[in-house]
């Protein structure tokens, strides 16, 4: 990890660190520049992105689909969908487009809580770093280009395991996911639950970076689905 220069001048809320009855948690201001500036490389929408909308064909385990999606707001997502699978991929898809781009700063998410490096030592995947006093056990994984490589979440019985395999390049000293993998395990058991691995190409209107497509191989219990979807007749609102 190469060495960053951070100004010491933030402070952590009284709130983030005051936990019922659990000592506060102290705030590394080194780990949180880091993960400011990896969170920071993903590619985001223009300020002023008001939404799109576009075409999309199918290709599933059933035959061949298509459908209608737009995105008004990052609270307005709306599927146009005969297939319920397709619907619930699309969904999916837009959802989590919506969080990772939109943009926000960074002390109105991970920000408003305590960060630090955690115990592990560094591995292949980058240095990893905490975010304290969420609801969920969250932590990130950066590498030494300084973007985020995988994120683990841990709540109500379930750990998620994010792992961007590959990235791409976006605007000068942006990236995008290209392919992702989401796993899912039963803490009490420790039985993997599902794995699924999304490949995304993205296209690029009007300096807007929109999905292309996405290719889904979903397996769970010994049984891999796949689901390829394209988006094409772009439409910015």
């Amino acid at each position: 990890m190469r060495n960053v220069r951070c100004a010491n001048t933030e402070r952590v809320p009284a709130s983030a660190l005051a936990v019922d009855s659990t000592p506060p948690v102290g705030d590394d201001p080194v780990a949180r520049c880091l993960l400011r500036r990896a969170q920071g490389a993903f590619q985001k929408w223009p300020e002023d992105f008001r939404g799109f909308r576009a075409v999309v064909r199918g290709e599933t385990p059933r035959g061949a689909v298509s459908g209608v999606v737009s995105v008004a707001s990052p609270s307005e997502v709306r599927v146009h969908c005969s297939d319920p699978l397709v619907c619930e991929r699309l969904e999916e898809l837009l959802l989590t487009l919506v969080e990772q781009r939109t943009p926000r700063f960074f002390d109105e998410g991970d920000g408003q809580f305590p960060v630090t490096f955690a115990a592990a030592s560094p591995d292949a995947h980058g240095r990893a770093i905490d975010v304290h006093g969420t609801a969920t056990a969250l932590r990130y994984w950066i590498d030494t280009a300084i973007r985020v490589r995988r994120i683990e979440r841990i709540s109500r019985g379930r750990r998620v395991l994010t792992t961007f395999d590959e990235i791409v390049r976006a605007t000068p000293g942006r990236v995008l996911p290209a392919r992702t993998t989401i796993s899912t395990w039963d803490l009490a058991s420790g039985a993997l639950l599902s794995s699924d691995v999304f490949d995304d190409r993205h296209h690029r209107l009007e300096h807007t970076w929109l999905p292309l497509s996405r290719c889904i191989a979903v397996s769970s219990a010994d049984v891999t689905q796949s689901v390829t979807l394209i988006l094409e007749d772009h439409q910015l609102f």
